[in-house]
């Protein structure tokens, strides 16, 4: 596929890619309307949606390095982007561009992005198929009840999330379980805000209860939605 590269050579094209990058980042981000309105109407539109997703697929390069050539992670703790809300894509991308979320590389690759090529990634990794995760059963039943009480509203029924929101569902459950516990944690202050890889109110009050127990119960039944 052309998005695989050697990992090897990862520096040298990181380099490049930061060295050749002629697009200066938009100075102001759509509202979450505009968004949701410009990447429906290019999934919507065969020929826009081919484009973006061979374009998404070029700027996906060095993405695949961790996150899997097709959107699925290669590497523990890695979240799946396959399948992903494409604007909540878009919004993470831009949270990591302003530093909101704290990422070396993440924010290196994502101050470089303009709105368009966030807009083709998000429409490539979102049009690729998540693998199926895996879980122990017994321990999801238990998730489920959990789930339901504290993380539907948001998610959804399914995991597959509101507009604006993740689709969890099957998510790597390691992933699943370090962040939920990162965000009780920083509501709990075990953990401080301005130390965090990243802070959102909705989740921390939605987990500040939960014990390690639930936590990891709730990332089993998670990663098992299709």
């Amino acid at each position: 596929m052309r998005n695989l590269y050697p990992v090897g050579g990862l520096a040298l094209l990181f380099a490049a890619t930061l060295a050749t990058s002629v697009h200066a980042a938009e100075t102001q981000d759509p509202t979450k309307e505009e968004l949701v309105a410009r990447i429906n109407a290019v999934l919507s539109d065969e020929a826009a949606r081919k484009e973006a997703i061979a374009d998404g697929m070029d700027r996906s390069v060095l993405c695949a390095v961790c996150h899997g050539a097709d959107g699925n992670s290669t590497k523990a703790g890695v979240p799946n982007l396959a399948q992903q809300n494409p604007a909540y894509l878009v919004e993470q991308i831009g949270k990591f561009a302003r530093g909101e979320r704290k990422n070396f590389v993440m924010q290196s690759l994502a101050s470089n992005f303009t709105l368009q090529d966030k807009i083709n990634l998000a429409v490539f990794f979102t049009t690729s198929k998540v693998k199926p995760g895996q879980a122990d059963a017994e321990l999801a039943k238990k998730g489920g009840e959990i789930y339901h009480r504290q993380c539907v509203t948001c998610h959804g029924p399914e995991g597959r999330g509101e507009e604006g929101y993740a689709r969890i569902a099957s998510q790597k459950v390691d992933y699943l379980e370090t962040t939920i516990r990162r965000f009780r944690d920083i509501a709990i202050k075990r953990e401080k805000v301005d130390e965090a890889v990243r802070h959102s109110i909705r989740m921390e009050q939605a987990t500040q209860n939960l014990s390690d127990a639930d936590i990891r119960a709730v990332a089993a039944f998670v990663t098992l939605l299709p």
